[in-house]
């Protein structure tokens, strides 16, 4: 009996889910044909889409066809318009709203504004302007300012019934605040027979002083709570209408003192 081992059959190393490698390189190269192919459609879909957006935004169908703008008095809707960049023509979707709207607030005359669009076709704008309380001697010409020293608007005829500030150092173009901004707040609270009564009004060290075109002048001290020492000025003054006064100080509303 031989005792010689029979000789082992060879282990085969082929694995039954592996692919040949030509086979698994076509695969691959068809899967990247898919995806770029995928990839192009997707991008003329896009493009069809952006272009269509693109049409129908500028289309004329919405267009600005109005532009309705209230609350202005010394101001013309061309100053509104040019300043906020909005006409009628213009696409609807593209108005800049925060953009107009610093824009027509950078008008001297403008306080604030808000700015809306009504669908499909019509532009809301509205205004609120400043009211001229004093005026100012420039080196130029004249210079209207509001309550808060802002300048509006430089003229050579001063509209009557309006006080001067005196002791302005500077003089700055529309848009600006002059630097005798209490004065100025002074001024602002004035109406009526008080404005036209009111000659002048100065920030002086002291304080803010009033000259009235007939009668003495008026001294506030700070121009803070401003209606009270008016309303204490003018008690003074009712009071003493026989005797003749040169100042009122209600500099201390609660204690007015003539001289």
């Amino acid at each position: 009996m031989s005792t010689r081992a029979r000789p082992r059959a060879p282990v085969s190393s082929r694995s039954g889910s592996a692919a040949p490698p030509a086979r698994a390189a076509g695969h691959a190269g068809k899967v990247a044909t898919r995806r770029r192919r995928r990839l192009f459609v997707t991008g003329v879909v896009l493009a069809v889409l952006l272009a269509a957006a693109y049409g129908v935004a500028a289309s004329p169908l919405l267009a600005v066809d109005h532009v309705r703008i209230r609350g202005l008095d010394r101001l013309t809707s061309a100053d509104i318009e040019n300043a906020g960049g909005v006409h009628p023509g213009d696409a609807m979707v593209w108005i800049d709203t925060g953009a107009a709207v610093q824009g027509i607030e950078a008008l001297p005359y403008v306080r604030d504004a808000s700015l809306t669009r009504e669908w499909p076709r019509t532009v809301r704008i509205t205004v609120h302007e400043r009211t001229p309380a004093a005026w100012v001697d420039g080196p130029g010409a004249k210079a209207l300012v509001d309550g808060t020293g802002r300048v509006l608007e430089l003229v050579y005829a001063v509209p009557p019934g309006m006080p001067q500030l005196l002791g302005v150092k500077l003089v700055p173009a529309p848009g600006g605040t002059v630097d005798a901004v209490g004065a100025a707040r002074v001024a602002g609270t004035l109406h009526g027979v008080a404005a036209a009564e009111t000659t002048s009004i100065e920030a002086t060290d002291h304080g803010v002083v009033m000259k009235l075109a007939s009668g003495p002048e008026i001294r506030l001290g700070a121009p803070t709570h401003i209606g009270v020492k008016l309303r204490a000025a003018l008690a003074v003054l009712g009071a003493s209408a026989d005797v003749p006064v040169a100042y009122v100080d209600v500099s201390v509303p609660t204690n007015p003192v003539a001289g």
